[in-house]
C-alpha cells in the first residue's frame, strides 16, 4: 500500500482561478482549482506551465463578489488524465491575506462537509471524519 505523503487535509472544491506570469506577460490564463490545501491548490486548465514559474492568481469563489489575490509558485505540472482534459499544476500559495486564505479553506470545508453528508441518506448515520 502506497504511503500518502501528504500533510495537509485536501478538499475538492472548484472556484475559478486566473493567473498571470510576474515575469513574463505571455504566461496567463484561466483555470479551475481542485485539490486544495491550506498551502496551494491544483489548477486544472488549457494551459501547461513549467515548475518554478511564479504567478499573480485571481481566486473567485462562486457567489462570493470580492475576489481574492495571492501568488503562487508553480511546483509540477503534467497532462491531466483523460483525452483533452488540459493540464494540471500543483501551485503553492505565497503571500495570501491570513482572511482570504481563511475565506478559501472555509468555503473547501463547507462545501467537503456538504458533499459528504449528502453522501449519506441519514446523516445521523454518517462515520466520523
Amino acid at each position: 500500500m502506497e504511503r500518502n505523503k501528504r500533510r495537509f487535509k485536501r478538499f475538492d472544491a472548484y472556484m475559478s482561478v486566473k493567473f498571470t506570469g510576474t515575469e513574463s506577460t505571455s504566461v496567463r490564463g484561466i483555470g479551475l482549482s481542485r485539490d486544495l490545501c491550506c498551502e496551494g491548490l491544483k489548477i486544472n486548465s488549457d494551459k501547461s506551465l513549467q515548475a518554478g514559474t511564479p504567478l499573480n492568481l485571481e481566486i473567485t469563489i462562486p457567489d462570493d463578489p470580492k475576489p481574492i489575490f495571492s501568488s503562487g509558485l508553480v511546483m509540477w505540472s503534467k497532462s491531466s488524465e483523460g483525452e483533452n482534459q488540459g493540464y494540471d499544476q500543483g501551485v503553492r500559495l505565497l503571500n495570501i491575506d491570513p482572511v482570504d486564505k481563511f475565506r478559501v479553506l472555509d468555503y473547501a470545508y463547507n462545501h467537503w462537509l456538504e458533499t459528504k453528508i449528502s453522501d449519506y441518506a441519514d446523516p445521523e448515520n454518517a462515520e466520523e471524519w
